[in-house]
């Protein structure tokens, strides 16, 4: 899966860039409502994780996307631009979780509004068809 960004992460006192080339994730596909995708830390791009899993089951339909998005002290640009790629995608819940960083959930609960959900310690989420 292609890495849909370049960051460049602290080692000491210098920076290197990410080059982690695993991930972990799970995709559901929920009767009669569609994928769910739920991302450990998406360190290759939420975006190129729904994308996979997509192609992987032949599914369009995204139910939920839930989880970290590895977004914490990202640009702003790389922000909007994971915003837009999702908002293209359309799945009916959005739930960041912890390495989305604080500015990327508050910018998706104001561009998704009705998609978002806040995700907090302890909450359970129940698909059912």
């Amino acid at each position: 899966m292609p890495s849909g960004r370049i960051i460049k992460l602290p080692k000491g006192d210098q920076f290197v860039q990410e080059d982690f080339i695993g991930e972990q994730a799970m995709v559901l596909n929920a009767k009669g409502k569609g994928l769910v995708v739920l991302s450990c830390c998406a360190h290759r791009g939420i975006v190129n994780t729904v994308k996979h899993a997509q192609k992987m089951t032949g599914i369009e339909k995204v139910h939920a996307v839930i989880g970290g998005f590895h977004l914490t002290g990202a640009q702003p640009e790389l922000i909007q631009k994971t915003i837009a790629d999702i908002k293209a995608i359309r799945p009916d819940y959005i739930v960041p979780t912890h390495c989305t960083g604080y500015e990327a959930i508050g910018a998706f609960a104001r561009e998704m509004p009705d998609q978002f959900i806040l995700n907090t310690a302890g909450t359970r989420y129940i698909i059912s068809a």
